[in-house]
């Protein structure tokens, strides 16, 4: 009965010792992904200087082969503003068990119309304000 309490007891200690190995593992990826995704965001800072025209902007990541979208709100505080900001994606975390991954990507954001119509646009004349690192989960349920 000793021998099995025993062999039990080891079993226990070894899983949990998996486990935490796998945690460190797993949290030392993330942080070098971050590196990768903080060093993504500060070149295409180093040539988009807030100011910048959206034609501008936009002419640049095309000629560079950079795919974009365009989506509302990368600052969600900044919901009325009334034009499109533009994203390129750097980047897939996991995500919650409710959606397949978590998208990363480097955001940049446009000046809006003097007045919010209910209607976005994405006018060449916009202005770029920042460029930032954005998070979004795809495909959820």
């Amino acid at each position: 009965m000793k021998r099995i309490l025993l062999l039990l007891l080891v079993l226990l200690v070894g899983t949990l010792f998996g486990f935490g190995v796998r945690y460190e593992i797993k949290k030392r990826a993330r942080e070098k992904r971050e590196v990768a995704y903080q060093l993504a965001l500060r070149s295409f800072a180093e040539v988009f200087k807030p100011g910048m025209t959206r034609k501008a902007v936009e002419d640049s990541l095309r000629a560079n082969t950079h795919e974009f979208r365009q989506t509302c709100c990368v600052d969600m505080k900044e919901y009325k503003k009334g034009s499109w900001d533009d994203l390129v994606k750097i980047g897939e975390e996991d995500a919650p068990w409710f959606c397949n991954y978590t998208a990363i990507y480097v955001g940049f954001q446009f000046t809006g119309h003097e007045k919010f119509d209910g209607m976005r646009r994405a006018d060449d004349s916009d202005k770029l304000t920042a460029v930032t690192l954005y998070r979004q989960y795809d495909k959820c349920l």
